[in-house]
């Protein structure tokens, strides 16, 4: 009987070593600390400051005048790529003053000016910003398509140009993916009062708003 005794405890010692010696397997432990989210910028710069403080202004216009009234250069500052959206808010035609002249040439409306539907303008991308019409350039048409150079162009092609009227209230959206901490390019816009234009147009004025915007 002692020795059965003794057996049992010789079995349970050994049983207990057993059972330490898999809790004793070898273990390593890691932690990933400090884990954050943070989240991208999407900002749009146009011109040389941030917000845009600049305005087209352009004053004593006679027919056969064309020129650029502003090059402002449409950057990326973010930190993620956006669609870039262009967008002409509603024309404001002014009479200002009618004068004689304008009555002379049919001009009865003291309230509305004509300005509007006699100068023309194109609104256009200069994406390598090299100041001349060219490869990879756009232009925005007032139906609100974008048309992008074609190896023919000479110039800045006519069909850029619309009367400033035929802008009211138009969006083109998405008419360029702008990379992060990109230019865009230079947006110009070009004007051009007719040479055939009549005296109904003397003092009249036309004011309207541009918009840029960048959309994920």
């Amino acid at each position: 009987m002692k020795n059965i005794i003794i057996s049992l405890m010789i079995i349970a010692a050994v049983a207990t070593l057993i059972g330490t010696g898999i809790a004793a397997n070898f273990s390593d432990t890691e932690s990933a600390t400090g884990n954050t989210f943070t989240a991208g910028t999407l900002n749009l710069k146009v011109g040389a400051l941030d917000p845009c403080t600049e305005a087209i202004s352009v004053s004593n216009l006679k027919p056969g005048d064309t020129d650029t009234a502003a090059t402002w250069l449409a950057k990326n500052t973010g930190t993620i790529a956006g669609d870039l959206t262009v967008a002409v808010g509603a024309i404001t035609n002014d009479e200002n003053t009618l004068y004689e002249v304008e009555a002379d040439a049919g001009d009865v409306t003291e309230n509305t000016g004509e300005l509007g539907a006699n100068l023309k303008i194109a609104f256009w991308m200069d994406v390598d910003k090299d100041n001349a019409w060219s490869s990879g350039d756009y232009y925005l048409k007032s139906n609100q398509s974008k048309v992008v150079w074609d190896d023919e162009d000479v110039g800045l092609p006519a069909a850029a140009y619309d009367i400033v009227n035929n802008y009211d209230s138009k969006t083109w959206t998405g008419v360029q993916n702008v990379a992060a901490t990109t230019d865009a390019g230079k947006f110009r816009t070009e004007y051009d009062l007719p040479g055939a234009t009549g005296n109904t147009v003397q003092s009249d004025g036309c004011e309207f708003n541009i918009t840029f915007s960048l959309n994920q």
